[in-house]
């Protein structure tokens, strides 16, 4: 590679990763008096995952500059230089130590219970909090199998069960209960800057096990041989949440390779029902189809927050604003936080007769003044969104037809909210079509501000940029045909299969930035779009052959 401040370059790199797992257990089964069907499982499991890296490239690392033209060996050591990276070295090592033991008891068949309790151990706590206790139970009963259902030609299946447990989450970064020295840091030596290390991610040495303990209550149903229902009620509660905050900059942790200290935030509860119902039918010797219909809802809310103020921010939107996002007790963790607005000031006669806004003229948005203070600033800020949906659905269906078969996937996600933040509040920048609807004089807009380079608080965070994030998505469709064994017979090939299939067809939505999918997937932050690449459509032609 030839660079044209340096001349030629080579570069060298090694990469080391080191993982093992070991399990042991024993089991024991036993059946008492034909009724009585007994099974217990002891054990223990090790894990470990280990690593060095540089920069994202592992263990040792060489480059060198301005080598001659056929030598990379650096012959002429009056010009080419090579450095070394080797003793630079960043380490990773994550490990868990689990016990557990498992029994499973079933009366007749028909009465059944599971418990399980594990001591899991993880490297990613301090000695004081690195294990945990996590028991689960559960119970079901098959009432089909009863003597007053057994004859019955409608119901040929129905179970009810219900479970319960503690369960532990750490999945989280290594070492982040320490201070490490992984940061980027810039020195003066002898009036020049000298590039180093530095401390990274602030330490939190109380940090430990998240547990999840959910709930879950339900029936299985079969009729005719054709339907099978499911319906769950659930509750699930995470205590002790691992998330991120945002911190305040005096703490240095904005710096490369840094960042605030992970901490247990609090409590927040799901809440909700699941449903689904498939059905099958089979029609002749050559047709049969499978249909099949979901739906989850769910209700999200913080419970507890471990913080000095109970508020947690986090997410970004803008330049030098403030959080959008927010965990904060009563509310769904990660809401949108911001002003709410009233349409836009048409003349100055409404700009003077309300509360007193920054630099406000004609065209642009009115803010509302929440607690009546005749200015609108921070505190008038109110919930004005939420990144969870409250219901998702799902829908699936297949057919067989001869040598066809057929297969089709749709997906719609309901109730969430987006914040659209990809738009680049600039001057003299490229802008979406939609700010071709925007106010050029009274009358002209009640929805989209006037464009100006002037100062005005439209780029405030506000529901103005919080859209109804709801869609449908045709996830998938395949279509294929299997050549028969007549076709195929004498070739040599047992199965030969044609198919095409298409993702991401089509979707459905209200939002208008490029993919109503887009999130970071953070709990506090998440549902704003920072320009994330679109879901693209894949269509795709295949052939599977079997000799």
């Amino acid at each position: 590679m030839y660079d044209n401040l340096n001349g030629s370059t080579v570069g060298e790199s090694k990469q080391e990763f080191k993982d093992y797992t070991f399990d042991a257990f024993v089991k024991y089964e036993r059946v008492f008096n034909e009724i009585h069907d007994l099974k217990a499982l002891f054990g223990m499991s090790v894990f470990r995952s280990q690593g060095v890296n540089l920069r994202n490239e592992l263990g040792f690392g060489a480059n060198g500059t301005n080598f001659s033209q056929y030598s990379v060996s650096g012959a002429d050591t009056s010009q080419d230089n090579l450095a070394l990276s080797g003793n630079a070295r960043r380490f990773f090592d994550s490990r868990l130590l689990s016990y557990f033991s498992r029994v499973q008891y079933s009366y007749d068949g028909k009465y059944l219970l599971s418990a399980v309790i594990r001591r899991d151990g993880s490297s990613n706590f301090g000695p004081e909090n690195k294990f945990g206790y996590f028991p689960t139970g559960s119970v079901g009963w098959i009432a089909s199998d009863e003597a007053f259902l057994e004859d019955n030609s409608t119901i040929n299946f129905l179970k009810f069960r219900a479970s319960y447990g503690i369960i532990g989450n750490d999945r989280i970064a290594s070492f982040r209960y320490l201070s490490l020295v992984n940061g980027e840091g810039t020195y003066v030596f002898n009036n020049q800057l000298t590039y180093g290390q530095a401390l990274g991610s602030t330490a939190n040495p109380e940090i430990r096990w998240e547990k999840q303990k959910p709930f879950d209550v339900g029936f299985d149903l079969g009729l005719f041989d054709k339907v099978d229902i499911t319906v769950d009620y659930f509750n699930k509660k995470t205590e002790d949440l691992l998330v991120q905050p945002e911190v305040s900059g005096i703490l240095g942790s904005t710096a490369p390779g840094g960042g605030g200290p992970l901490v247990n935030a609090g409590t927040v509860e799901n809440e909700g029902l699941e449903f689904s119902i498939n059905y099958k039918e089979t029609i002749g010797e050559d047709f049969k189809f499978n249909i099949n219909y979901n739906f989850t809802t769910l209700k999200n809310e913080v419970l507890y927050v471990g913080s000095d103020t109970g508020i947690l921010q986090g997410g970004g939107f803008g330049v030098g604003q403030e959080p959008p996002s927010r965990m904060e007790a009563g509310f769904p963790i990660g809401y949108f936080y911001g002003l709410q607005t009233d349409g836009l000031f048409q003349n100055q006669s409404e700009v003077d007769s309300h509360a007193t806004q920054a630099n406000a003229n004609p065209g642009d948005i009115r803010f509302i003044d929440q607690n009546e203070d005749g200015l609108i600033n921070g505190d008038d800020r109110v919930n004005i969104g939420d990144p969870i949906p409250s219901v998702t659905m799902g829908f699936n269906f297949s057919f067989d037809y001869k040598n066809f078969d057929f297969n089709m996937y749709a997906f719609a996600s309901i109730g969430n909210e987006i914040v659209r933040n990809y738009e680049r509040n600039q001057p003299l920048t490229n802008r979406s079509v939609y700010f071709l609807d925007r106010w050029t004089g009274e009358g002209t807009s009640t929805s989209f501000p006037r464009v100006t380079t002037g100062p005005n608080s439209n780029s405030l965070f506000s529901d103005f940029f919080v859209e109804d994030g709801s869609f449908v998505r045709l996830q998938n469709i395949q279509f294929g045909y299997t050549f028969g064994e007549n076709t195929l017979k004498g070739s040599g090939i047992d199965k030969l299969r044609f198919y095409f299939s298409a993702s991401n067809l089509v979707t459905l939505t209200k939002y208008r930035g490029f993919d109503p999918t887009t999130s970071n997937g953070a709990p506090i932050g998440g549902g704003i779009d920072q320009g994330f690449y679109p879901s693209p459509k894949t269509f795709l032609i295949g052939l599977n052959v079997n000799f």
